[in-house]
């Protein structure tokens, strides 16, 4: 399966080690994770954000471990409007590689399905 992971996912890995850090040791090891450049921005700049952080360091090898496995795509053109518009890419790009979109984000992904595109959170 593909997927594609939300950054809230990331980062509630790095900071601690429960579901979240779980969900992404499972999508590294048994799924295909699917990224698009933008969203690659964003995780390095909220992880920048938090250099001074504990949690840093295992932040920035989750990173690098999702950057060298991750299948690159460029996010579709969406017609559908999210109430976040900056959440958009993770749909678009969840839509351009065929993948499921993990995400802790429920405000903004209200719904199981977007298109072809299933949501779980």
């Amino acid at each position: 399966m593909r997927v594609v992971l939300d950054c809230n996912v990331l980062i509630s890995a790095g900071r601690t080690n429960g579901t979240c850090r779980k969900v992404v040791r499972k999508s590294i090891r048994h799924h295909e994770i699917v990224i698009s450049e933008q969203i690659l921005f964003e995780y390095i700049d909220v992880i920048d954000r938090n250099r001074t952080c504990p949690f840093y360091s295992t932040l920035k090898s989750l990173y690098e471990e999702i950057e060298h496995l991750a299948v690159v795509v460029k996010p579709v053109n969406l017609e559908s409007s999210l109430s976040d518009s900056s959440d958009e890419v993770y749909l678009a790009t969840a839509t351009a590689g065929e993948a499921a979109l993990i995400t802790g984000n429920k405000n903004d992904f209200t719904e199981p399905l977007y298109g072809q595109v299933e949501v779980w959170g």
